[in-house]
């Protein structure tokens, strides 16, 4: 929550409006005002008595509030830190803990559980594994799967075997220079896989740029931490409470005005972008798979193999008598490409449609970025 107040609803009311921008000056000089209006209002819904020396006339500030928004029941305060899900800590390595648990619920007035925001306010806290656990969980609730994007990446990796003309290479079919094709062959795969992975970087870039729906439920998710903490948990923000200290309020539910949240993700504009690890030889690691025990490497490590491969079968396979370079070339890439295609199929049911192992298997991480501070 912000301890900044919103100094254009200071002027729209009768009093002279330098005393506001004074009222005002002296509330940001004062970190504390944010966290008495909490009180104030918990206070003037039947909870602990407080009255505050930093906001003027705090009691019938929280009376209006209380009032005007017709809250009911007894107000309180939620605890320091709530567990986090299992679905949500497989996304954030490692598992949550300290202060990334506090809740997203400021304070409670019945069963209202309710964040309050004074003004401009950041997001969350905005740390790099918690903007990654809330990509992971945005994609999978727009509906972004590993299923649809494994799709595209094939599409990517259908002219990832090279040419079946070799004859440029001058081969005449003993071992050595068998051996050289194959490494001639290796370096065209390699080329070629470079440009797939960086194609679909840049197409997995470009669809999460123009998804209204990932941004919309990033968005929800970092107001409200519903997967974080669970739907119906009190850590779980349900209603947004946004006033000024003079008590004019507004209350949404983001649960069920989407407008709101629509409105909040058109200021947030999560971007995101794809970070290589410089993993070649790593096994299939991911949120869900920690270890990498699925006995599949990563994208470039099975293009590695792929290359063995060629290397290999075009020395087992040999030139026969009267059979072209051509022919010869033709016959050994087409098992590969069979053999290759098996391979892609195992590794696409290794995944099983998950987007974060797809990611880790194209040894790619998101990176977030975002306007954590909007005005409310």
């Amino acid at each position: 929550m912000n301890k900044i107040p919103n100094i254009k609803s200071f002027s729209e009311h009768g009093n002279s409006i330098n005393e506001h921008i004074e009222q005002v000056i002296l509330m940001e000089g004062n970190t504390q005002a944010a966290y008495d209006m909490e009180k104030v209002i918990v206070s003037a819904a039947g909870g602990p008595k407080f009255v505050s020396k930093r906001i003027p006339n705090s009691t019938a500030v929280g009376e209006k509030i209380i009032k005007s928004l017709r809250l009911r029941g007894v107000g309180g305060f939620p605890s320091n830190s709530y567990a986090a899900t299992t679905k949500w800590n497989k996304y954030f390595s490692p598992a949550a803990k300290g202060s990334t648990l506090t809740p997203k619920t400021d304070l409670f007035v019945g069963r209202k559980r309710i964040s309050l925001k004074t003004g401009p306010a950041r997001l969350m806290s905005g740390t790099g594994s918690e903007a990654t656990a809330t990509f992971y969980t945005a994609a999978e609730q727009s509906g972004v799967t590993g299923d649809v994007w494994f799709e595209n990446l094939s599409k990517h990796m259908n002219n990832l075997l090279p040419s079946t003309n070799m004859t440029k290479f001058n081969i005449k079919g003993n071992k050595t220079d068998l051996i050289k094709a194959g490494k001639f062959a290796s370096v065209e795969i390699l080329r070629k896989a470079d440009e797939a992975h960086h194609a679909f970087k840049n197409d997995l870039r470009k669809a999460f740029s123009t998804n209204k729906a990932f941004a919309e439920a990033f968005t929800f998710e970092a107001m409200t931490g519903d997967v974080k903490f669970g739907h119906r948990s009190d850590g779980t923000a349900e209603y947004f409470l946004i006033t000024d200290y003079d008590g004019n309020a507004q209350l949404h539910n983001a649960f069920t005005d989407k407008g709101y949240v629509s409105k909040i993700a058109q200021q947030v504009k999560p971007d995101v972008g794809f970070k290589s690890i410089q993993s070649v030889r790593a096994q299939l690691k991911s949120p869900t798979n920690p270890k990498g025990k699925t006995g599949y490497y990563t994208f470039f490590s099975a293009v590695g193999l792929t290359m063995t491969k060629i290397t290999e079968d075009a020395v087992k396979e040999g030139l026969l008598l009267n059979e072209s370079i051509g022919d010869f070339f033709k016959r050994v890439f087409n098992r590969i490409r069979n053999w290759w295609q098996n391979l892609w199929n195992k590794i696409r049911k290794a995944i099983g449609g998950r987007l974060e192992d797809l990611l880790a298997f194209m040894t790619l991480e998101p990176k977030v970025r975002f306007r954590n501070k909007v005005r409310w």
